[in-house]
């Protein structure tokens, strides 16, 4: 089978995103099928034409943004045609609704039956970035979600929150829906774990793998260590974002500088080492905007490795974790239940040893690529099915 998968964001880049496609595309080809893949990178522009973008919006930041946004679409679009012409695919594959709205015509023309997997809601997620400051972009951004939520032929949600979405904002009907949980190379990331620690550790520490942003809750990890009965502990922060200086300040003024190191953003070779020696994974998101933590690679990740994964009990995060039998689920923003989960990881060896062995075996089980990729070819099948048909 030729497949054809796009996405508006650069690959490879430090994130989830890029994480799943790099894993689709790596299984689907290690499984004999042809595989291209097209993704932002790809549509970069060139310093002139940047500059003569900047004179011709006249300092308008949100003119010049949009304008900017609308020319990598176009470059996006010019990507997918050369490829669908040059070697037709079977499916084109998705993964945000920006590829889909721009390459939506050529699927259409080309009887290329068109597959998305929805990973979050990308105006709530814009929002969080400001962009109802910007209305043009807002504008074009919530095009993007039309044309992509009324022409695919099918859509994956990475949880059932996104699928719920699809049903009552966009009146997607459910045979049009499947619910994938994302999965993980299991064998790489248990490899990956072996490696070296990209930061010196002298103490027992738990890790906040997050990016720096208010809808991931880090200033409740960093609350919650004011709680944590053993004062040796250290609470590792592994990522950027626009909060950092913030956070910094934060955890400065709580007197907890000396307990808290921020590491920034690290690629994902080095994050395993650092989640197989973390006595648990912190994910402490909070709602924020309408956006709701759809599901968490690193949740899985240090379920596979044998890491106790503490998040909060909202959105996919419920549905990866078995509460108290696979790892923890705690109230989202509040520090004092998050600190008493750390406590219990840290005082009651023989209890951390029986969530990790059930969580190591749910991660083979239920989130392995294996299983993945048969569901995902599965609809690919049923695709081509009722393009033939049609």
């Amino acid at each position: 089978m030729k497949i054809l998968v796009v996405t508006q964001q650069l690959v490879p880049h430090v994130g989830g995103l890029s994480t799943h496609v790099e894993t689709l595309v790596r299984g689907l080809s290690l499984q004999g099928h042809s595989v291209s893949l097209v993704h932002g990178g790809m549509a970069a522009r060139s310093r002139v034409e940047k500059a003569l973008r900047l004179i011709a919006s006249l300092g308008n930041r949100d003119r010049m943004t949009s304008g900017a946004f609308l020319s990598m679409l176009r470059s996006l679009r010019n990507h997918v045609s050369s490829c669908v012409a040059s070697s037709r695919p079977d499916i084109i594959h998705c993964h945000d609704v920006y590829a889909s709205s721009a390459v939506i015509s050529i699927a259409t023309d080309n009887s290329i039956p068109i597959l998305q997997t929805v990973h979050g809601p990308a105006l709530y997620e814009a929002q969080m970035g400001g962009v109802d400051k910007q209305p043009c972009l807002r504008e074009i951004i919530i095009q993007c979600e039309r044309d992509a939520f009324q022409g695919v032929g099918h859509y994956i949600c990475v949880d059932s929150g996104q699928a719920q979405i699809l049903k009552d904002d966009y009146y997607v009907p459910n045979d049009r829906i499947s619910v994938i949980f994302n999965c993980i190379d299991v064998d790489e990331v248990r490899c990956l774990a072996n490696g070296h620690l990209p930061v010196p550790v002298c103490r027992p520490f738990f890790l906040v793998p997050r990016r720096l942003v208010v809808k991931n809750g880090v200033r409740y990890a960093i609350e919650a260590m004011l709680h944590v009965h053993d004062p040796a502990i250290e609470l590792i922060v592994a990522g950027n974002g626009p909060l950092r200086v913030e956070l910094e300040r934060f955890a400065s003024k709580l007197g907890l500088s000396d307990r808290i190191r921020f590491i920034g953003g690290i690629p994902r070779d080095q994050l395993m080492p650092l989640i197989a020696r973390a006595k648990g994974v912190i994910i402490p998101s909070v709602p924020t905007n309408g956006v709701i933590e759809a599901t968490s690679l690193a949740v899985t990740e240090s379920m596979a490795i044998g890491t106790v994964p503490i998040a909060s009990r909202i959105g996919g995060l419920v549905e990866l974790i078995d509460n108290e039998n696979t790892g923890l689920l705690i109230s989202p923003a509040d520090p004092k239940e998050l600190a008493r989960a750390m406590d219990s990881v840290i005082s009651d060896d023989n209890y951390r040893k029986c969530l990790v062995k059930a969580a190591k075996a749910k991660a083979e089980r239920d989130y392995s690529v294996h299983p993945w990729l048969t569901k995902i070819i599965s609809i690919y099948n049923a695709m081509l099915r009722d393009e033939v048909a049609s």
